[in-house]
């Protein structure tokens, strides 16, 4: 039989975009013009700032997309049946660590970075902190309440919660991380991310630029 898993809870939905130090020139003379304390009171300014060939935060970036849940209190999972039913709602989807069939998962679907839509050359990493290679990092992210995540399921039985694990990945920045929900398993088997189950509202946009001078 066919089930719908529905991940529900705060939502992160976000870019990151390596810049040059002439660009970081370009936004920052902006900002003094400008008046303007915050990237995100200039978040519409970005792209022409940046041209829309090389920047569209949500569209087209040189470092990484990504769009997932917030591992926190508010993370929860619906079960479904193919024709909608409610099933169970659980908030007990355990960590894959803690799960009795951890072995069966591939190291290539443990370790595999899960990156929505684009992938820049070379890029195995979900982070906003600068190195020598990438000097300067443009954050963005939005903070969404509600369903952003759901995964196709197919068992010949109804599933549990036990059924069911996850793996996360923290997003890491000079001054703070962010745990998102990296990926989710049933039965040791990598499910992928469907997002044509959206239902949110926007909570919060933040926009950060960190540089060398940050770590």
């Amino acid at each position: 039989m066919k089930y719908r898993l529905i991940m529900n809870g705060n939502c992160f939905e976000g870019s990151a975009h390596i810049l040059s130090d002439n660009e970081v020139k370009k936004i920052r003379e902006y900002q003094n013009k400008n008046g303007i304390d915050t990237l995100t009171e200039m978040h519409s300014e970005l792209t022409d700032i940046l041209g829309t060939e090389n920047y569209i935060p949500d569209q087209h970036t040189n470092y990484w997309m990504n769009a997932t849940s917030f591992k926190d209190s508010r993370l929860n999972f619906v079960l479904t049946d193919e024709n909608d039913k409610l099933i169970w709602r659980s908030k007990e989807i355990r960590d894959i660590e803690e799960t009795p069939w951890i072995d069966e998962v591939s190291n290539e679907d443990l370790n595999a970075p899960e990156l929505l839509a684009y992938k820049g050359p070379g890029n195995v990493e979900l982070d906003a902190y600068p190195y020598q290679t990438k000097s300067n990092i443009l954050l963005y992210y939005q903070e969404l309440r509600g369903t952003l995540v759901s995964y196709k399921v197919e068992s010949e039985r109804e599933p549990k919660p036990s059924d069911f694990a996850l793996t996360t990945r923290s997003l890491e920045t000079p001054y703070y991380e962010i745990e998102l929900v990296d990926k989710i398993f049933h039965k040791g088997k990598y499910l992928e991310r469907l997002y044509d189950h959206e239902e949110y509202r926007v909570k919060n946009l933040t926009i950060e630029l960190f540089t060398l001078e940050d770590v």
